[in-house]
């Protein structure tokens, strides 16, 4: 389920894993910060989506919903590959719920 802070945000924030210090001797010795890699959180099952360079390694990214189907204008989000499907479901359903007397039925 899609939270209502996707549909107001300006852009996506994009996290940075860093590598943990050592806990010994911390006091004397300034230990620097080491990337290890940055990722998204996913707006629809909340884990994390690694930005790889290469696009095989990929497990999701960032897409632009149409307007038709968000009826909010058009709204980026954050999601993995497996969940786009259910988003898409959800927003289809929402939709056809809103538009049901509008639908002619033959009888």
């Amino acid at each position: 389920m899609l939270n209502n802070n996707v549909f107001y945000r300006e852009k996506i924030p994009k996290y940075t894993k860093y590598e943990e210090k050592p806990k010994e001797a911390r006091q004397i010795v300034s230990y620097k910060t080491k990337k290890i890699y940055d990722y998204y959180i996913c707006d629809y099952c909340n884990q994390e989506i690694r930005i790889e360079c290469k696009w095989e390694k990929r497990t999701g990214g960032i897409m632009t919903l149409p307007s038709s189907l968000t009826n909010k204008g058009n709204i980026k989000v954050a999601l993995h590959t497996k969940c786009l499907k259910c988003v898409l479901q959800e927003l289809e359903n929402k939709m056809i719920q809103n538009n049901y007397n509008h639908i002619p039925r033959i009888n």
